[in-house]
């Protein structure tokens, strides 16, 4: 059982719910910071900077009487989300923090929280100094090992399949960081056919020197032979003189086959597992990176997570939800199926991306 000590402190002071959103706080060596929500501490479409989630350690809590999904974001912010360069480096603080003496507050959505939280430059042009940010990991809330290195900057990707019409594929690339394609799927039929995705050669073409490109291939493997043909058909036939910069991930899930009666859908854990181990073996074997995608209940029910991610997984959550997902270790979260990204018509899979797994 997980005692939440920061909780339990919270109950004897009993402070009001999310009583700190959108207060100061300090963000140790990085500097100041307002407490929000961690999956609103990021950079929006053509915003340029970095965001820093710092969540202290007990008992110098930064954002003391909030639940765990709530840490001291330090976001600093060099180029609008318009794309317009600032002569001097904002940070998001609470504008009780920004002197307007001697800075500009700027209020065009570039900072997360409310109203009380805005964009603070200095009216100097001279660019304040760098300050070194050591390479020591800090001390996290959760028991979830979520992977964010501090020199990375947090991504933001779509996924889309022949499902998605997208009209303006240059308007859709100045919105996110990268995007990945389903580049096929094998059949939930007894027979199993390999296909490619109809609308592959399109969305490649068309986000092509736009943005970095990755796929994605669905799977219904039953054997780890038939896993290691997914691999196979995957690089020589369907990226063959294609450009990749993302693993390649094994998309495992349910069919969607009435009544959950697809070729792989009953398929044991072990079975699973070993089916996704010999994809990614043979992927790497070929000479990609490789990945899993499914969702966090599927993770714990349906795959030995530590097999994979042994076997140099990355590894991709979904779980539509604010509230983090609850798996161990995961490189990215697909955190909605319902995103908007202009040029894209309809919903979008969005997802956060916490390592540099497509050479940004």
């Amino acid at each position: 059982m997980h005692f939440n000590i920061k909780y339990l402190l919270s109950l004897l002071a009993v402070p009001t719910a999310l009583a700190y959103i959108d207060q100061p706080c300090n963000g140790g060596s990085y500097g100041e910071g307002v407490c929000v929500k961690d999956t609103d501490c990021i950079m929006y479409g053509s915003q340029k900077g970095s965001a820093i989630k710092y969540a202290g350690s007990a008992p110098n809590w930064p954002c003391p009487n909030d639940p765990d999904n709530v840490i001291c974001c330090i976001k600093k912010v060099t180029t609008l989300r318009s794309g317009q360069a600032l002569g001097a480096t904002g940070r998001c603080l609470n504008v009780s923090k920004c002197s307007t003496t001697f800075n500009t507050l700027i209020n065009t959505y570039e900072c997360p929280g409310t109203n009380n939280v805005k964009l603070c430059v200095p009216k100097s042009k001279t660019t304040t100094k760098k300050t070194t940010i050591k390479k020591t990991t800090t001390t996290t809330k959760k028991t979830t090992t979520i992977i964010k290195p501090t020199t990375f900057k947090q991504k933001e990707i779509i996924d889309i399949s022949q499902w998605n019409v997208v009209t303006d594929y240059a308007a859709a690339a100045k919105e996110i960081d990268g995007v990945i394609l389903r580049c096929g799927i094998r059949g939930y039929g007894s027979a199993g056919n390999l296909a490619k995705d109809d609308s592959l050669e399109t969305h490649y073409n068309g986000f092509k020197g736009k943005t970095k490109i990755g796929y994605y291939f669905f799977t219904q493997a039953k054997t780890t032979a038939e896993a290691e043909a997914e691999a196979t058909y995957v690089v020589n036939t369907l990226l063959k003189g294609k450009t990749n910069n993302f693993p390649i991930f094994w998309d495992s899930e349910l069919s969607g086959a009435s009544g959950n009666t697809g070729r792989a859908d009953g398929l044991s854990k072990t079975t699973r597992t070993n089916c996704a181990v010999a994809f990614i073996k043979k992927i790497k074997a070929l000479g990609y990176k490789a990945g899993v995608y499914a969702s966090e209940s599927w993770f714990r029910d349906n795959l030995d997570l530590k097999k994979l991610t042994d076997a140099g997984a990355y590894i991709w959550v979904a779980k539509y939800s604010s509230s983090s997902p609850s798996t161990s270790s995961y490189d990215a979260w697909q955190y909605t199926s319902s995103g908007s990204v202009k040029g894209i018509n309809g919903n979008v899979d969005k997802s956060h991306v916490y390592k540099n797994i497509a050479g940004w």
